[in-house]
């Protein structure tokens, strides 16, 4: 692996240790504006799992205790700790959009949660493997300048059917190889939701690399990063990584 990308995976532990992953779980919690919309204990305290290989995110205890939501390579159910179906949906992109789409200006289901928070969680800690992907294209971009520091780019094309936020996402690297900021356009939440997720607090859990604060800022115009509302809280108390 060449150029910053190569750099990137050397940084947050190595290729080949992120290449032997296949779970992910992780431990933490969740706040800001955004989550307000979710329904049931809002994902406040959650416990996540991720497969590193295909789109697949469990999210466990939510909607609330004794209950699981899955996302599963872009549909999405909630189950009994058990594994007995209680509410299925396919294609739940579709539901944000249009007429059904309303509604969600205000408040969620837990399908549409499981929808948003699945892939969101199974991209951010897949993170940087995710960009080796052969349906993900990554070039770099201009350099900018940020936190005193000259910021290299990479720019990301994500392609269907693949499950993110927006087809066209970039990715902030800092001198020392870590990702530090990741712009994108969260579209399930509408096409204005320009947004900056801010990555630090790096650690290490089992030879592999993570943020663990993580901040989510809107956009104004020209990328310029607004100070307020944090639209997203997320917190990483504990990782672990099976492989």
């Amino acid at each position: 692996m060449n150029g910053i990308l190569g750099e990137v995976l050397a940084a947050h532990g190595g290729a080949q240790s992120w290449q032997s992953v296949s779970v992910i779980r992780a431990r933490g919690r969740l706040g800001g504006l955004l989550p307000k919309r979710f329904p049931g204990n809002k994902l406040a305290d959650f416990t996540v799992e991720v497969h590193v290989a295909e789109q697949h995110t469990v999210l466990h205890d939510f909607p609330c205790a004794g209950q699981r939501a899955v996302f599963d390579r872009g549909d999405v159910r909630i189950e009994t700790r058990d594994g007995e179906h209680l509410s299925t949906r396919t294609d739940p992109r579709s539901a944000f959009h249009g007429l059904s789409g309303i509604h969600r200006n205000v408040a969620w289901d837990p399908l549409d949660t499981a929808y948003f928070a699945g892939y969101a969680f199974w991209n951010y800690l897949t993170a940087p493997l995710l960009l080796t992907r052969g349906d993900i294209t990554v070039a770099e971009g201009e350099p900018r300048l940020e936190s005193g520091q000259l910021w290299r780019r990479l720019q990301a094309t994500f392609h269907a059917p693949l499950a993110t936020h927006c087809q066209q996402q970039t990715f902030y690297v800092d001198t020392d190889g870590l990702i530090r900021r990741h712009d994108f356009v969260a579209e399930p939440v509408g096409s204005w939701a320009r947004a900056a997720l801010y990555c630090g607090q790096h650690r290490e859990f089992d030879g592999l690399v993570f943020p663990t604060r993580r901040r989510v800022l809107p956009r104004g115009p020209g990328s310029r990063v607004l100070p307020r509302p944090t639209l997203l809280a997320l917190d990483f108390d504990d990782i672990e990584v099976e492989r």
